[in-house]
């Protein structure tokens, strides 16, 4: 049998070995229990128990790490978690794009705060998708199809084709992804006589381009499109047949994302250099019923304009070098422009427009030295000067506000035998401030908040899949300390504005293990209990301490089993069966949105009949069809009443095909 591949961690920018990163960090590969592409991020929700996320449909949520949660809606705060396609950074202050995880290598997560390595706004960890790259040497195609029928629900289809075409072999290859997906809506409206309303299409691409000149340089280029198209919410109200909501009109949300990223790189003997420049276009319009508020025949409608500039280069040793460093500088430049309308149809007129540049330049370095065989130390610190300017409609333009942060980590590592890992590490972050629109339609700004993380855990085993260790794991405990915390909230009518709700902290401890008895079975398991107060509330919000931060289970798990046979020698069979608990959470921080969810158990099932060039799938996700309340919000202009729901997808069965040469 050949040596088990060690696995890597390049989100630390250094290349380390998972074995050997002083911190929490899990790599996913495609095709793990429940890691199906077709369903992107929802499914690395599902398989990770400490990744969170709001519900209000593909394309419109926040994503959490490790109870760091700041509120339930997007507005003009930056998000805590750092999502990245390669060295594209996604998001700064937008949603979740929700690419698909077509022809994907693999997905690395990093948790707790990581200013030093990525700056601003990556509160709670990293998550970064790792696309294949273009193959210099082989000509390579693959398609797939895929049928999905949805209890009581529409049909719906996804389909991907892949072709890697060496234009010179050995020097340049040219990459591109096509796919095409409708999710079946299952949510009724019958004040309006529709079914099935929050069908969801989804269309994209990605073109790579690889170029190896030669002498140890590289030259690499990426572009991306997706477009993501919702007809209606996907949220339900008790008191009616299930399933169903009633609004005046159709409340649909667009999702259009566009980004470029070119990476120059150069090998020596003992260190690389590695220089990347990005570009993002992201446009969000989303339509709400605000009939409550407004009376009939009115709409709100909200669109946001998201443009990005990201450079990074830096200098880090090789993989596998004894004192593993990294050193570079960075530089950010987020625009954004938000317009609101509120009144009559056809037209709602516009009473509220928003435009604010976030910009950061800074140096950062880290290294991880051996003390001994068995000790290493990291330290490592990020020096950043952060700008923010914005401007209201109507408005003078508000006075350009700039800082200076220094954003350090610390750790030990410590390996009393090569198959254990204990760890402790200190790591820092930080928001810049902004400007928003309070309730009375005014100017607010909002202070930058601060977070650090202490950590420590045990690392067990052999990391690399098919090891000959046959029980492997982890573990971690960790305190968050959160000041001056930033949170997007509704005003009392459902209008979004921005505060500083005060300080906070997240207490919580993991674990996962995987259990491989022989060569046809495994088992994996993980758990999480997290503890989060508002522990000195602002002074708008005196007498609410202690009020749990939202959208965070207070504890939750997963375990999934896989049993694999080969049939011949081409042919093999692969069941999996996955059950996954959350624990209630609050949808909000704040009265009147201090209202239950969660508190469910979902099971999936999957089946696949592989051979070289082709593969047969059949998942069944939801299998006892569980209706239970993932996400207590969808429309804000009647959230307040406390009757809205969002119930997990119904049953839905996936047949597909997939083939390749």
């Amino acid at each position: 049998m050949a040596e088990p591949k060690e696995i890597v961690v390049t989100a630390s920018k250094q290349g380390q070995p998972l074995s050997r990163y002083p911190g929490t960090a899990r790599v996913e590969q495609i095709g793990a229990p429940g890691l199906n592409a077709e369903r992107g991020t929802a499914a690395l929700v599902g398989r990770l128990p400490e990744l969170s996320s709001t519900n209000l449909g593909p394309g419109r949520n926040k994503l959490f790490i490790r109870g760091i949660s700041d509120s339930s809606f997007s507005g003009p705060t930056q998000s805590t978690v750092g999502l990245y396609l390669g060295d594209m950074r996604l998001t700064y202050n937008a949603p979740d794009p929700d690419l698909r995880f077509y022809d994907v290598e693999r997905i690395e997560i990093i948790e707790g705060p990581q200013g030093t390595l990525y700056g601003a706004g990556v509160l709670g960890g990293i998550v970064r998708i790792m696309p294949n790259r273009p193959d210099l040497e082989n000509f390579e195609a693959r398609a797939s199809l895929g049928s999905t029928h949805t209890y009581r629900g529409a049909r719906g289809y996804d389909a991907e084709g892949m072709i890697n075409v060496p234009l010179w072999k050995d020097r340049v290859a040219l990459r591109i992804v096509g796919y095409e997906q409708v999710e079946g809506g299952y949510i009724d409206n019958p004040q309006l006589g529709q079914r099935n309303t929050n069908r969801t299409t989804i269309d994209g691409a990605r073109i790579s381009l690889e170029i190896d000149p030669g002498d140890d340089w590289r030259l690499s280029a990426m572009g991306v499109i997706q477009n993501l198209d919702t007809g209606d919410g996907q949220y339900a109200q008790r008191g009616l047949p299930k399933l169903s909501h009633n609004a005046a009109i159709s409340q649909p949300h667009d999702n259009d994302f566009r980004g470029l990223n070119v990476v120059i790189g150069k090998s020596w003997r003992d260190f690389e250099l590695t220089s990347s420049f990005s570009i993002i276009n992201h446009i969000l319009d989303e339509r709400f019923d605000p009939a409550r508020v407004a009376g009939p025949g009115t709409a709100f409608d909200r669109m946001s304009r998201y443009k990005m500039l990201v450079h990074e280069t830096r200098l880090s040793s090789r993989p596998g070098a004894w004192i593993s460093w990294v050193g570079g500088i960075g530089y950010t430049d987020s625009r954004d422009r938000t317009e609101q309308f509120l009144g009559a149809l056809p037209d709602p007129p516009r009473i509220s427009s928003v435009q604010s540049e976030k910009s950061e330049i800074a140096l950062f370095g880290e290294a991880t030295v051996p003390v001994s065989q068995r000790l290493s130390i990291t330290g490592g610190s990020r020096i950043v000067r952060a700008q923010v300017s914005g401007e209201i409609l109507g408005n003078e333009a508000e006075p350009t506000r700039r800082q200076w942060r220094v954003l350090p980590t610390a750790a030990l590592s410590w390996r009393p035998h090569g198959r254990l890992q204990a760890f402790a590490r200190v790591q820092t972050g930080f928001r810049s401030g902004g400007i928003a629109i309070d309730p009375a339609g005014s100017t607010n700004r909002f202070q930058s908040d601060q977070i650090y993380t202490v950590e420590g855990g045990v690392r067990f085993g052999d990391a690399a899949p098919l090891s000959g260790t046959p029980i492997s794991g982890s573990a971690a405990i960790f305190h968050t300390g959160w000041s001056d915390i930033q949170a997007d909230l509704l005003d009392a009518i459902g209008l979004p504005t921005t505060l500083n709700i005060g300080h906070g902290h997240i207490d919580g401890v993991q674990a996962a293990i995987n259990w491989r008895p022989d060569q046809e079975l495994s088992f994996e398991g993980a758990a999480f209990v997290n503890q989060s107060r508002l522990d000195s509330p602002s002074a708008e919000l005196m007498g609410l301490d202690n009020i749990p931060l939202p959208n965070i289970p207070r504890y939750g798990g997963r375990l999934s089993a896989r049993w694999a046979r080969k049939l011949s020698d081409d042919l093999t069979f692969q069941t999996d069966a996955i059950m996954r608990y959350r624990s209630g959470s609050n949808v909000g921080t704040l009265p009147p949105l201090l209202l239950e969810q969660g508190e469910y158990v979902e099971t999936d099932l999957a089946a696949l009949l592989r051979s070289e060039n082709w593969q047969l799938t059949l998942d069944i996700t939801n299998v006892f069809n569980a209706r239970k309340n993932s996400f207590a919000f969808g429309n804000p202009f009647t959230a307040s009443l406390g009757d809205q729901i969002t119930p997990l997808r119904p049953r839905s069965l996936r047949v597909g095909i997939s083939f390749g040469f």
